[in-house]
């Protein structure tokens, strides 16, 4: 419904939300209460995070099935000073090809609230072909309504500019991220999505399960319609330039089986917040937990001479993201172990557990370490960002693109495979030093080059013990 409002004088046209009442409360002291009420129950992330995302992935269902995880999303940009808003939805009411901007409404009117639209840039992707002019896709389109509440009480002088994405591949969605990223000011990106729909309730955690390993390991290829209804601005975040490389944080899943209790016909929901590259993203509570869990393994399997069992999800839902991980192990500074991941497959701290265990009792540089050593021994972990592949023509080229004290490296040749971990810089200061000794490692002669060498960078979250805790 377009409506016209009087705007310092001047006539704006508006657009009022069809979804008030439905999926939030439709009065103005009730939309408030709500919103205020889901933002304070997960306020804690206000300042939990040690970094602002640049994107979120937020649910879109009726508040009293999702509100509370759409809250956790938005509650992580608490931080974030944008210029724009982006929310990306899909269209569930109209069908049509591409991407669509506005052709009517400069604002969105909601009880009590009115959120001015990013039109300038609507426009600029129109005029670059990245979007059409297509009103009829937002009416009645929750996708977009239901994070408006959230940007208007946490970035109350920020334009939205909404997208309702039809039939659009994940190239042409790509694109136009790219497009808006590259306008003046920062943009925050808000991907607007449920997860799997209308199964029952084992059936959607194991599906969720699923899906949330293809969304942070960065497999967007694989990401379908029966994963997320959203599945297009995600794959379209994750393969665009501005998304490249972006580190994943799960910050809470659930279904709506904990608002209805019926187990026969669930959807799932998600929270996630996706970061710079060179971001950490894990704060230092829960740093601490893994170096923890890590020491009481290792104990566990000196008492009892086997690898403890690991309760996943008795651990905070940001530990269950997957990804890699290596533990050191050191012994009057000297290295005592390390075995870790090259590559994401499992839940952090289930990979902290194992790596630490076998950094203890299964590094073959090393005799399994002792009671008598564990008490003195210190915990350090670097938790992994996904590695990307380096395009180089020859070993010059590959050297001038590692950065000293930064840049972790995957080296493989054929069956040969080595990593160095960034903290290897402290002893190897030198691009070719380094370079030389991880050939080395990998089982390869220093001088070694072919034109089927690959390699493959990263970075490392790294933090640990000061010294070690008793055993």
């Amino acid at each position: 419904m377009i409506e016209r409002t009087g705007d310092n004088g001047a006539n704006m046209a508006q657009r009022k939300s069809e979804v008030a009442g439905t999926f939030f409360p439709g009065d103005k002291d009730g939309l408030a209460k709500s919103v205020d009420d889901l933002l304070t129950h997960s306020g804690a992330l206000r300042s939990y995070l040690p970094a602002a995302p640049i994107a979120v992935i937020s649910p879109h269902a009726g508040y009293q099935f999702s509100g509370a995880l759409t809250a956790a999303s938005w509650n992580m940009t608490a931080r974030c000073r944008p210029d724009r808003i982006a929310i990306l939805s899909p269209s569930h009411r109209v069908a049509f090809r591409g991407i669509a901007v506005p052709q009517d409404h400069r604002a969105v009117s909601l009880p009590g609230m009115r959120v001015r639209l990013d039109t300038i840039g609507a426009e600029r992707l129109c005029q670059d072909g990245h979007a059409v002019a297509y009103e009829a896709a937002f009416a009645r389109e929750h996708g977009i309504d239901t994070q408006l509440p959230f940007a208007d009480v946490l970035h109350p002088s920020v334009r939205v500019l909404p997208l309702v994405i039809g039939d659009a591949a994940p190239h042409q969605v790509a694109a136009m991220i790219d497009a808006v990223a590259a306008m003046e000011g920062e943009t925050l990106f808000v991907l607007s999505s449920d997860l799997s729909h209308f199964l029952t309730q084992d059936q959607a955690l194991a599906k969720d399960r699923a899906t949330c390993g293809k969304i942070e390991l960065g497999m967007w290829d694989k990401l379908t319609g029966e994963d997320a209804c959203g599945c297009r601005a995600i794959a379209g975040f994750l393969a665009s330039r501005a998304g490249a490389g972006a580190r994943v944080l799960r910050m809470a899943r659930t279904t709506s089986f904990a608002a209805t209790q019926d187990a026969s016909r669930v959807v799932g929901y998600g929270s996630w917040g996706l970061f710079p590259a060179a971001a950490d993203v894990l704060p230092g509570d829960l740093r601490h937990v893994l170096t923890d869990v890590a020491r009481k393994a290792l104990k566990s399997r000196l008492t009892r001479g086997t690898m403890p069992e690991v309760r996943v999800d008795s651990f905070a839902v940001p530990l269950r993201t997957v990804m890699a991980s290596f533990v050191t192990l050191e012994l009057d500074g000297r290295l005592r172990g390390c075995i870790g991941s090259m590559q994401a497959h499992r839940a952090l701290v289930q990979d902290v557990i194992i790596n630490a265990v076998k950094a203890g009792f299964e590094d073959p540089r090393f005799a399994p370490i002792t009671a008598a050593e564990l008490g003195r021994v210190v915990i350090k972990v670097s938790v992994l960002t996904r590695p990307a592949p380096l395009q180089f023509e020859n070993e010059a080229g590959l050297l001038a693109q590692m950065v000293p004290g930064e840049t972790g490296l995957i080296l493989q040749d054929g069956a040969r495979r080595g990593t160095f971990l960034p903290s290897v810089w402290s002893s190897l200061q030198t691009p070719k030093a380094f370079l030389a000794q991880l050939k080395r490692k990998a089982g390869l002669p220093e001088d070694h080059w072919s034109d089927t060498v690959k390699a493959f960078a990263y970075r490392a979250e790294y933090f640990g013990e000061v010294e070690g805790a008793p055993a």
